[in-house]
């Protein structure tokens, strides 16, 4: 045999295997001004999570190999992983604001977030922040004030000392003390129309996070992100598959009513990629974190950021959003808030809880559904696992899978064996096109997320 046949040969049995197998993945670390990130199981170029037995990314494999995303996956979504997983942490108390509480007009939001980037300007001008050592110093008196404002939603009158603290990074003839009040009264407005959900008494609840929705991670902006402008077909064609299903349809004749409702000329006309994401609160290495299953878009529109406006930027402080000069104009953030929806958020409307799944526990093995739900939430389907003993399962019918540990370490192994040891820094990524099944043994007492998209023929984990 010839070496370019020899290698040919090499090349696709590698290619047939890892489209049968489970892949162990490396995850990618990523530090914050306000705290870090773990991206589990991403293609995006700033933060490819690579194949851990192979050379290259899981990116560059699918790019070569998207048949292992699945005929139903590749139908609804493209030939691109639709959704991955980051696990966040922030150094401010571990909190969230979730959609407003009650309705609010439009202009008057305008206006409160005009007043904020006109309040930071004003400071920003008056800084006297001369290195990178005194911006540092500044920096984290101005996080401290901001994160014990923000538990008393900018009510807790500290100005005197906020001014003595903050003083000597400001020009001499700066009114610190009414910039401080001023700014807030200000977010105290803003954060007044907002739900605000304490993550620690909500550990292990699922809170669905849609884009058009504002929202804020304590220590990140209040954002949000671009809409899907699919998603009411993509909604309405979930429950007429799950209709034809059941009256005993075909793959082709399912794939022909995919078909029929043009997704992808829906999705051209959006202006960014669409992010619809969803937060679990849990405890990482004693540290709070959320686990952020999300559509793989990372498109982010900042309205207003009270925790870390500045970063230094190598010679000089600047604006972390917008300008550096200047942050966020009045054009930024009218067409931001045209993506908002500015009407009430129940929060019973988007916290779901886990719900064991009948039938599916073994002993030593309990699966829970987080979110399966196509018709109200077309974007991802997360089931959880509490691990002592073994589990065996397969993807859902025609899509991928995706496993993020939670808690514990476990060991992976198929029909060809043991692949090797998954823990929370190391997940996995089981192809739509597995042979047989995967298995999960308990190391230790775990907890195990499967993340997949929902297909024609369902989301759930085949047992």
């Amino acid at each position: 045999m010839t070496t370019t046949a020899t290698t040919t040969a090499t090349t696709t049995a590698t290619a047939t295997a890892w489209l049968s197998r489970p892949s162990i993945l490396t995850a990618v670390e990523a530090p914050k001004p306000w705290g870090w990130e773990i991206w589990l199981n991403s293609t995006r170029t700033e933060a490819p999570a690579r194949l851990a037995a192979h050379p290259g990314t899981l990116a560059e494999r699918l790019a070569s190999h998207p048949e292992a995303l699945g005929e139903w996956s590749r139908r609804l979504f493209g030939d691109v992983v639709p959704i991955f997983t980051k696990f966040i942490h922030t150094s401010f108390p571990s909190r969230v604001h979730l959609g407003f509480r009650r309705p609010v007009e439009r202009d008057r939001l305008l206006a409160w977030l005009e007043h904020e980037q006109g309040l930071l300007r004003h400071l920003f001008a008056a800084l006297r922040l001369p290195d990178a050592r005194a911006f540092t110093e500044y920096d984290a008196r101005y996080s401290a004030w901001a994160s014990q404002q923000a538990l008393s939603g900018w009510r807790r009158d500290d100005d005197d000392a906020t001014a003595s603290a903050l003083g000597p990074f400001v020009e001499p003839g700066f009114e610190l003390r009414s910039w401080l009040r001023d700014a807030r009264d200000n977010r105290a407005a803003i954060v007044d129309t907002l739900n605000e959900i304490d993550l620690t008494r909500e550990t292990g609840q699922l809170f669905l996070s849609s884009a058009g929705v504002i929202h804020a991670i304590f220590g990140l902006s209040h954002q949000t992100h671009p809409r899907d402008p699919a998603r009411c077909a993509l909604e309405g064609l979930f429950a007429r598959l799950a209709e034809r299903v059941a009256a005993g349809a075909t793959d082709a004749e399912l794939a022909r009513s995919i078909e029929d409702v043009q997704l992808t000329s829906l999705r051209a006309g959006a202006a960014a990629p669409a992010k619809n994401e969803a937060w679990l609160p849990t405890v990482l290495d004693g540290a709070p974190v959320l686990v952020e299953p999300q559509q793989t878009s990372d498109t982010t529109y900042s309205l207003a950021d009270f925790y870390t406006p500045l970063v230094w930027g190598g010679e000089r402080a600047r604006f972390r959003k917008g300008s550096p000069a200047t942050g966020l104009s009045r054009d930024d953030l009218a067409g931001y808030l045209a993506e908002v929806d500015c009407g009430a958020t129940p929060i019973d409307s988007i916290r779901r809880a886990p719900k064991t799944v009948a039938g599916a526990s073994r002993e030593g093995a309990v699966l829970s559904c987080l979110v399966d739900e196509p018709t109200a939430w077309p974007f991802f389907t997360a089931y959880q696992l509490d691990l002592t003993g073994r589990f065996t399962a397969g993807p859902p019918p025609g899509v991928f899978q995706q496993l993020v540990v939670t808690r514990g370490r476990v060991e992976l192994v198929d029909d060809g064996g043991t692949l090797g040891e998954l823990s929370p820094r190391v997940p996995a990524f089981i192809p739509a096109t597995l042979a047989g099944r995967y298995t999960l043994v308990a190391l230790e007492p775990s907890t195990v997320l499967l993340f997949a998209v929902p297909g024609a023929r369902g989301g759930a984990p085949i047992l």
